[in-house]
């Protein structure tokens, strides 16, 4: 028994009534592949010729058949073989054919395939996993993506969110600059270079009185946004990223383990221990475990991890006062206690060795830093958005085309996320 033409009409999405299918679908080869094939037609009266306006000087002029590409419920590709009715007024002799919101004019893809491609590519899928899916080319996915983009270039210059986070990232060839509001967490814009030059001609698009209004900016220890910040926003507090203060003294008091462990020598339990659990010195101090001993493998024996790490500082006075410094600053910036954070800086006298030079950095951004430690604002999750901009990156083995690059980081990040929020709120 055959299917109703409503029942097809439902199964590929079809809403307009000018499409009627008089026939059953059969299978048929196309481009090399068993495909399912739905014959149709599509036809009307016109309203009025559009060149010369005229409505009773119109009649038929034959059929022309087009392949419309179907959703697909199966394996098999699908496809509208649409007979569609070609009309001619008499008036001034124009042709023309008659057309479907279901389908673009000049396009051979139904726009339920065009959707549904839409809402694979907001997903970290590879164009050509999308193209093999619905059975079109990877180029046809990215024209999709393009045309998408199109209505979201709409490059606002009025307004800037009190509170924004800047940084930069590796994009095709080249470093490109980033900024979010750091209070909702969305993508403001994506510049293709982070030379002061761009930076200033773009920022500088926007009003004084725009540019005025930004309280906080949050930024990494990069000495061209610290040095290029003030005479864009005049009245921003420059807010150094917490993370990157802690990696920085994180790292230096790793290389004074690692310069105090090769003096010893290589069989020494002492050795050992600062070798396989090199993670114990970097951990807060509070969070090691002071009463309950537990057996190391590294040494062979019981002992609690405050007591090994206290027995290796011991070995050389820079690297106790390295210690005591990074554990300072970092539990002073948990507590957000700038006083003891400006303290430990206060404190601190050159040891010849790696700590001298991230304390340096501190004390030259001391109001910057100072504000970090205070500050609600970081740029943890821009990290997390470029993190997704680099598996966005690998995912496509890489981006040639940094325009396509970019549409695809904010048709991901960007453009629906706004409504989503939204709709959550």
């Amino acid at each position: 028994m055959s299917l109703t033409s409503q029942s097809i009409r439902n199964a590929l999405e079809i809403k307009d009534p000018n499409i009627t299918f008089l026939e059953d679908s059969h299978i048929q080869l196309i481009k090399g592949k068993e495909s399912l094939v739905y014959p149709a037609s599509l036809t009307y009266k016109p309203d009025h010729c559009a060149n010369c306006g005229f409505a009773d000087k119109i009649v038929k002029y034959g059929t022309q058949k087009v392949r419309i590409i179907a959703p697909s419920a199966g394996f098999r590709p699908a496809y509208i073989l649409l007979k569609r009715q070609r009309y001619r007024c008499e008036a001034c002799l124009t042709t023309f054919s008659a057309h479907s919101p279901y389908v673009w004019q000049n396009c051979q893809i139904s726009q339920p395939v065009r959707q549904m491609i839409l809402s694979e590519a907001m997903t970290n899928i590879s164009l050509k996993d999308i193209a093999r899916r619905y059975f079109v080319s990877d180029k046809t996915v990215q024209r999709i993506v393009d045309a998408e983009a199109k209505q979201h270039h709409n490059y606002q210059t009025q307004w800037l969110p009190p509170h924004m986070a800047f940084d930069e990232f590796k994009s095709t060839d080249k470093m490109s600059f980033i900024w979010c509001d750091s209070t909702s967490h969305t993508l403001g814009e994506i510049l293709a270079l982070r030379t002061s030059r761009t930076l200033k001609e773009y920022f500088e698009s926007f009003p004084l009185e725009v540019r005025q209004a930004v309280n906080t900016i949050s930024v990494d220890l990069n000495a061209g946004y610290v040095n290029l910040i003030p005479k864009l926003f005049p009245n921003a507090e420059i807010v150094i990223d917490r993370f990157h203060i802690i990696q920085m003294v994180n790292r230096a008091v790793n290389q004074i383990r690692v310069q105090t462990m090769k003096t010893l020598d290589h069989r020494s339990k002492k050795y050992k221990f600062m070798k396989q659990e090199w993670k114990q010195f970097l951990r807060p101090m509070e969070k090691l475990e002071k009463v309950n001993p537990r057996y190391h493998s590294s040494v062979g024996y019981y002992q609690t991890d405050y007591n090994l790490v206290m027995e290796c500082l011991d070995l050389d006075d820079h690297f106790r006062i390295a210690y005591d410094t990074y554990q300072g600053l970092l539990k002073s910036l948990q507590n957000h206690d700038t006083s003891g954070f400006e303290k430990e800086l206060r404190a601190y006298h050159q040891l010849e060795n790696a700590m001298d030079t991230p304390i340096a950095s501190l004390k030259k951004h001391r109001k910057a830093v100072l504000n970090a430690v205070e500050s609600p604002y970081s740029n943890g999750f821009l990290e997390g958005m470029i993190s997704r901009i680099k598996k966005i990156k690998n995912t496509a083995y890489g981006y040639r085309n940094w325009r396509h690059f970019i549409d695809r980081i904010k048709l991901e990040l960007a453009w629906y996320q706004t409504k989503d929020i939204a709709t959550a709120a």
